[in-house]
């Protein structure tokens, strides 16, 4: 059953692959999308679009480097069942948290400093507003870089590493 399950995810993520690819070779330019908030405790990146397909892309992107998604984080859903039914709507359409990992990055950091391991996993936000149904935000809180320079460098590399899947995924 598990190889059966490999086996349907390597062919999704080729068809995926092959539509994107047919998509670019007929001219369709990569979505445009904007920075709307950078500093250091955020960055936020918007663009118009369908959630499930910019969710769909986050983790197709997070897989392409290589990993895999430890959990996803229903925020919205969580928010609209304990509301207060007096409150209206809700906030959000939609809205997720997505946590994953890379050994390679997180051993880099730790080994610079043990005391790293507090910013693991790394976390990309995707959620959709009320307000704005067919504008989809993703962000993600940049780790500190903070202590020696190795140290700084790797945590350096993990916001790099995190700011690339987010923009792999808005490409498409």
């Amino acid at each position: 059953m598990k190889a059966f399950s490999q086996l349907t995810q390597l062919l999704r993520r080729s068809a995926i692959a092959l539509t994107l690819s047919a998509g670019l070779a007929l001219g369709a330019t990569a979505s445009a999308y904007e920075t709307v908030m950078e500093t250091d405790e955020r960055v936020i990146f918007k663009i118009e679009g369908d959630f499930d397909h910019y969710f769909e892309m986050i983790e197709e992107a997070i897989s392409a480097e290589g990993m895999v998604v430890n959990n996803v984080g229903h925020i919205a859903s969580m928010l609209d069942r304990t509301a207060n039914q007096e409150r209206g709507e809700g906030i959000y359409l939609e809205g997720r948290s997505v946590e994953f990992c890379s050994a390679t990055y997180s051993r880099a950091t730790m080994e610079a400093d043990p005391h790293n391991m507090v910013f693991c996993p790394y976390v990309i936000t995707i959620y959709e507003l009320t307000d704005e149904p067919g504008t989809i935000y993703m962000g993600y809180s940049p780790v500190p870089e903070v202590g020696e320079k190795d140290s700084k460098k790797s945590l350096r590399d993990v916001n790099e590493l995190v700011e690339r899947i987010i923009k792999e995924a808005l490409a498409f």
